[in-house]
């Protein structure tokens, strides 16, 4: 029976502690101004929704996540730590999120690279069932353009460069607020995104919660060994 089962995991990258708590703050400050599903409230391995830039979200069975474990502390093990410009705040008033974006720089993107390459073999093809928003993957798969053609190569919908047509937008998701919230960016009172620049020092392989969360921790593997 074990052989069936599959466990849906988020793999990210995590920023140091004191950004990360930058992260808590703002998405709790929100909290307190919206009516809120999901805040920012922790990075200990327990069951806590921690900030994290996602990398990849795969379905894995459970006896191949020994290995996966194994592949991804050999690639954070060869890392340098990841330094990252916030660039600009964005809300998606369909699923009612609010998100920090950051820069896709070459560092980044070969990490997602060496991620994909490393875990995307082992996926054997499985699908996870929706995607953060709850569309059922299997149904996008069976559309056209640039987000179905990743689901279908690695079961994954933000993959490559967005410099070149590439759908990966990193960013650290703050809150999912109930539906229907409206936000107005302009007369929100945030920090300016220059207070989230920093560094990003650990590969986070998480159990994949709701919304795309970071659930529960597994493990964390710091960057550079």
């Amino acid at each position: 029976m074990a052989d069936d089962l599959v466990c849906e995991l988020n793999l990210v990258i995590a920023p140091e502690t004191t950004l990360a708590v930058s992260h808590i703050a703002i998405s709790n400050e929100l909290a307190g101004r919206h009516p809120t599903r999901i805040a920012l409230n922790g990075i200990e391995p327990r069951l806590a929704f921690a900030p994290h830039v996602t990398l990849y979200q795969v379905a894995i069975r459970l006896h191949d996540m020994e290995m996966t474990y194994e592949q991804l502390a050999k690639i954070a093990a060869h890392t340098a730590p990841v330094t990252l410009r916030a660039t600009e705040y964005a809300y998606h008033a369909e699923d009612a999120t609010i998100e920090l974006r950051y820069e896709a720089t070459q560092p980044l993107l070969h990490l997602q690279d060496a991620v994909l390459e490393t875990v995307n073999p082992i996926r054997g093809g499985l699908l996870r069932e929706r995607d953060p928003s709850g569309h059922l993957l299997a149904e996008l798969a069976q559309e056209s353009g640039a987000v179905s053609d990743n689901i279908r190569a690695t079961g994954f919908d933000a993959v490559g460069d967005p410099a070149t047509g590439g759908t990966f937008i990193p960013h650290v998701s703050l809150n999912w607020f109930e539906p229907g919230t409206a936000v107005d960016l302009d007369r929100e009172s945030l920090p300016p995104t220059s207070h989230f620049d920093g560094r990003f020092v650990s590969l986070g392989i998480h159990f994949l919660g709701p919304y795309g969360t970071c659930a529960q921790r597994l493990a964390s593997l710091p960057l550079g060994g």
